[in-house]
């Protein structure tokens, strides 16, 4: 049915609600089988005002999606987030405090307390050897 949400959005939108912002290629990654799907079911969301997004800096960049514009400052946290669990970190608790991330994560039984800010986020992803 047209304009109807799935189990799938409603799940994405309490994910959204817990974890802003996120990128539509996230969406695909983790609620949907395709970039396709997932940006045509965003669209959706998109337009029965459950989430808003940005709009296209770059072309053929992913719209970014949030609640709270206040939340798009932490965007590039956030995707460090999500980079820590693509690579199979264990994140037990997070919190941004302004304009810094301070994190706890777990992998192969060892513990990483993470503080990073916007001007070291590079030293973290290579302390961690992440792929940005």
């Amino acid at each position: 049915m047209k304009g109807q949400l799935t189990k799938r959005d409603i799940t994405l939108i309490e994910h959204c609600r817990k974890h802003l912002p996120i990128t539509s290629d996230m969406a695909a990654i983790l609620f949907y089988p395709n970039r396709y799907i997932a940006q045509r079911r965003l669209n959706t969301i998109h337009q029965l005002r459950q989430l808003k997004r940005t709009e296209r800096i770059v072309v053929n960049q992913p719209y970014i999606y949030y609640l709270d514009k206040r939340d798009i400052r932490h965007l590039p946290f956030t995707k460090l987030l999500y980079d820590l669990r693509q690579n199979e970190y264990d994140i037990s608790e997070y919190d941004f405090d302004g304009r810094t991330l301070t994190a706890i994560i777990h992998k192969d039984e060892l513990s990483y307390k993470i503080n990073s800010t916007i001007q070291n986020i590079e030293q973290v992803y290579k302390r961690l050897s992440l792929i940005a």
